[in-house]
């Protein structure tokens, strides 16, 4: 016999809600604005809201976490994946589509966001969709976490992309080389990022001591970067000398080309540290002090050079 889920008492529908898997508690959202405040209301959450931009779609990925008893960490409990298309969206790993008739993507996106109490979405993944969505895509997320440009975009595309998406960004992640000359280099790693990483190993990256001297990001990554161990020698020697000057960046990470290996000797040449490696085995980690009492610790290993101020 069917019952009439509405003409619950309140606190019998509260549990109905709570107990309800997932997709049916989103398909009860669409079906009026009576049953969205509902789900609103039970204070389901989700993390990590994921969108993946194609051409025809947006990819969109839920994560539902559980903590464990005796566990001080969270768990994946399960994850939902979705297509939104202009006409209605469809469960990826499922049959079925849901259907609006007034609901374009940007709907389904703040449907989606408000019912699950989310202000933005964590990882925004640019991977096959043209130029002149980019301004669209904007208006759909106009903050999120983490910008992702995926390596099958063309070098002209990315740096589009980038220089068009980054101010909604706190870090950015992408996978060609788009830099063409000093200005663009400088342009791009004197912003305020949280965290950029840059990888193309086909084309690495000239990197000089000026370039290392503006950085006005937190965490850099570079792989590959094209450096001399001179000017990371002078890089050190500078920020040695820094006594109570401000440098935000606190993490930088370089790999250089697979052939090189960094001398650690032409790094450190006229330079005080202390060698703070803990096992014979371990790639060497040295410790610098300065004056003000700021500190970096340097780890080399073959071609990689890691440097974290404490």
């Amino acid at each position: 016999m069917p019952i009439r889920v509405l003409s619950l008492p309140v606190a019998d529908l509260q549990y109905v809600l709570e107990c309800v898997d997932t997709c049916d508690l989103i398909a009860f959202s669409l079906c009026s604005k009576r049953t969205k405040n509902l789900v609103t209301a039970s204070k389901r959450t989700i993390h990590s809201p994921t969108a993946y931009v194609f051409e025809n779609y947006i990819h969109f990925v839920i994560r539902e976490y559980t903590f464990p008893q005796d566990f001080n960490f969270e768990l994946l409990r399960q994850s939902f994946q979705f297509h939104f298309y202009d006409k209605g969206a469809e469960l990826a790993d499922r049959c079925g589509v849901w259907k609006k008739q007034e609901f374009t993507q940007k709907d389904w996106i703040a449907h989606f966001l408000k019912i699950f109490h989310q202000s933005t979405i964590h990882t925004l993944g640019i991977v096959n969709t043209s130029l002149s969505y980019l301004d669209t895509i904007k208006q759909f997320f106009p903050r999120c976490h983490r910008l992702f440009i995926s390596a099958d975009c063309s070098k002209e595309f990315t740096k589009i992309a980038f220089f068009k998406l980054f101010p909604i960004a706190e870090k950015v992640e992408f996978k060609k080389n788009i830099f063409d000359d000093e200005n663009d280099i400088s342009k791009v790693l004197t912003q305020n990022f949280k965290s950029l990483s840059f990888k193309d190993h086909k084309n690495p990256l000239k990197l000089t001591l000026d370039n290392l001297l503006v950085l006005n990001i937190t965490d850099l990554t570079i792989d590959v970067a094209n450096i001399s161990e001179k000017e990371l020698n002078r890089f050190l020697k500078l920020w040695m000398k820094g006594n109570h000057t401000f440098y935000r960046p606190k993490v930088i990470k370089l790999s250089l080309e697979h052939e090189i290996e960094i001398n650690c000797e032409e790094v450190f040449k006229g330079i005080k540290y202390e060698d703070v490696q803990y096992d014979e085995d371990d790639f060497p980690t040295f410790r610098l002090m300065r004056g003000d009492g700021k500190e970096i610790q340097v780890f080399i290993a073959d071609n990689y050079i890691d440097f974290e101020v404490v």
